[in-house]
């Protein structure tokens, strides 16, 4: 077993890099497409069947990367409890427009259930129906490659 990331082989090509890396006993072939020195590694999988699979081989080279282990996040990476809650009601406001639901449906459902009885003045007029929509244009930056700015990633 080798103690850390160890380069098994490689083959440098016009901006590209082959490499089989060793790490905590396994072997991890990569494609670093258009590396740069002291870039940020991204990894990029595609959306299949093996989706999961690949997504839990990234989870343990990137530990191995980053020599972390069995470590749990610092606690000020993880989100606070009101934090967490909006996370959560942006996560079903994406279910439910995925479902095709309505603003008002959202809102009931998310916030107030009264709202679906609003007449459409109240509805036009309401903070409930200006919530869901910012709620929605955030939520579908975040889902769109704003949790990178989420996760601190600059």
């Amino acid at each position: 077993m080798v103690d850390g990331p160890e380069i098994a082989a490689e083959l440098l090509s016009y901006r590209d890099w082959h490499v089989v890396l060793l790490a905590g006993g396994r072997r991890y072939r990569l494609l670093i497409r258009r590396c740069r020195a002291n870039e940020r590694l991204a990894y990029l999988t595609p959306a299949d069947a093996q989706a999961g699979l690949r997504a839990s081989l990234i989870m343990a080279l990137h530990r191995e990367l980053l020599d972390t282990g069995g470590a749990r996040p610092a606690p000020d990476s993880v989100p606070g409890a009101t934090e967490h809650w909006r996370l959560v009601q942006w996560l079903r406001l994406l279910d439910a427009m995925a479902e095709g639901a309505s603003a008002r449906d959202m809102a009931a459902a998310l916030l107030l259930a009264e709202a679906r009885d609003y007449s459409a003045a109240e509805w036009d007029a309401s903070s409930e129906r200006r919530r869901i929509a910012r709620w929605q244009r955030a939520a579908v930056a975040m889902r769109d490659g704003g949790f990178n700015a989420l996760l601190g990633a600059a």
